[in-house]
């Protein structure tokens, strides 16, 4: 057995009260753990990468990652290709002269393009074509995760997502929580107890429980 170590700290008031929320939301089999084990809450903002379309390599990727985008600052994606034929007439300031299906509806199809020629619709550049578009861009996207925040109690995390949301990336937030890892006997485990232990024991002064250190 580990000799223990008689120790008295001086704590700030937030300090304490850190240490007090600690012990009663994050005690070992809690909720807010979220069957992890010495979790570490982390808020992440989404990022993507692009990889651009080519049919050769469309054996590789998921079309339901598929993004379409016509900007030259290629800043603005669509999920689906009608949606970036709307959004193209928009910004023109123009309205289409036939009507805007999805790709699905018009696939396979032989139509009229805006510019009068018969379209047969057999990919996505052809279906564009039958629109007009001119320099679209199509890619697979890949989803990131990038850490913004590292906290130890999970409703911190929360609470810092909703007052940092207008600083972190978009276009969606979340809080991930971490374990220390697979049979991590580091610092993390000891560190993490002893906060626990420190803040159980001013939770149970508190409460007018005694207390030894």
């Amino acid at each position: 057995m580990s000799k223990e170590v008689q120790l008295t700290l001086s704590l700030t008031e937030q300090q304490a009260e850190f240490l007090k929320q600690f012990a009663a939301k994050q005690y070992p089999g809690a909720k807010d753990n979220l069957c992890t084990s010495y979790p570490i809450h982390v808020v992440e903002s989404t990022t993507y990468s692009y990889i651009p379309h080519h049919e050769d390599l469309s054996d590789y990727f998921d079309d339901e990652t598929l993004k379409f985008c016509f900007d030259e600052e290629r800043e603005n994606w669509f999920d689906e290709p009608h949606e970036l034929v709307e959004e193209w007439f928009e910004y023109k300031g123009e309205d289409s002269e036939i009507p805007v299906k999805e790709y699905d509806a018009l696939h396979g199809l032989t139509v009229e393009s805006v510019d009068g020629k018969s379209i047969y619709v057999s990919d996505y550049e052809s279906y564009f074509e039958v629109y007009g578009m001119e320099n679209l861009q199509m890619a697979w996207t890949e989803k990131h995760y990038k850490p913004e925040a590292y906290f130890f109690i999970l409703d911190e995390a929360k609470r810092y997502m909703k007052y940092q949301a207008h600083n972190l990336r978009k276009p969606s937030l979340r809080v991930f929580s971490h374990a220390a890892g697979y049979d991590n006997r580091g610092d993390i485990p000891h560190f993490w107890e002893l906060l626990m232990k420190a803040g159980m024991q001013l939770n149970e002064i508190e409460k007018g429980v005694d207390s030894h250190v």
